[in-house]
């Protein structure tokens, strides 16, 4: 289903697969239509995407799309509405199957021999999403960073603030890093010295490496923006 929202908002979905061995590769058939071999791959996709639910449901799934662009719905409401006890609903069921081919199309990237791009990508976005992960263990320190409530209401609470907290740190760090190369970028002072050049265009993204945060136990100093 996740495959199927982002498909359908015009994103790209692409996690990692720690079971690669293990993953189905699907085919689609339109209707009225021959499709030929797959080469190499069509022993590899022996599953078929029932394309009938695909077309079926394609007015409802665009009114979802419009309700997540317009901020109507969460998405996590979303996913919590298209299961009932286990078990998709038919509007559920026609997001998976849509899902089912951008899943087919990220597995094929992935595996391909010749272009590692897509791989190369993937790596990156990893980096920064482990980033973020680091940043969230060294911000909810207590009781080794983990999160233990009697509730899953409390336990949503606390990922809740956690979230918050990350995002204000990230606005905070983005902000004041932007200011400083603005200031490096803007007029020269004569008495300030030597003043480094900087690239007309800002290098990917690095790491998150919040030097200016006080964690417990660590001796650091926060550091407040100037002026």
């Amino acid at each position: 289903m996740v495959f199927g929202l982002f498909k359908i908002l015009g994103y790209n979905f692409s996690p990692p697969f720690h079971d690669l061995d293990y993953q189905r590769f699907w085919r689609a058939t339109m209707p009225g239509v021959e499709t030929s071999t797959y080469g190499m791959v069509d022993d590899m996709a022996r599953n078929r995407v029932n394309l009938n639910k695909v077309i079926t449901h394609w007015p409802d799934r665009l009114k979802v799309a419009g309700s997540l662009v317009t901020n109507q719905v969460r998405a996590y409401d979303l996913l919590r509405m298209f299961g009932r006890d286990g078990r998709p609903t038919p509007l559920g069921a026609a997001f998976a199957e849509y899902g089912r081919i951008a899943k087919t199309e990220h597995l094929l990237r992935v595996v391909d021999p010749v272009d590692d791009t897509y791989r190369r990508q993937m790596n990156r976005q990893l980096t920064v999403q482990e980033s973020r992960h680091k940043l969230a263990r060294d911000v909810c320190h207590g009781k080794r960073g983990t999160i233990n409530q009697a509730y899953r209401d409390g336990i949503e609470d606390q990922l809740g603030a956690l979230g918050l907290v990350l995002n204000a740190i990230v606005l905070w760090t983005t902000r004041y890093i932007d200011a400083a190369v603005a200031r490096l970028r803007g007029p020269r002072d004569p008495g300030r010295g030597h003043r480094p050049a900087l690239p007309a265009q800002a290098p990917p993204p690095e790491p998150a490496r919040p030097l200016h945060l006080h964690r417990p136990g660590s001796g650091g100093r926060c550091l407040a923006p100037a002026g």
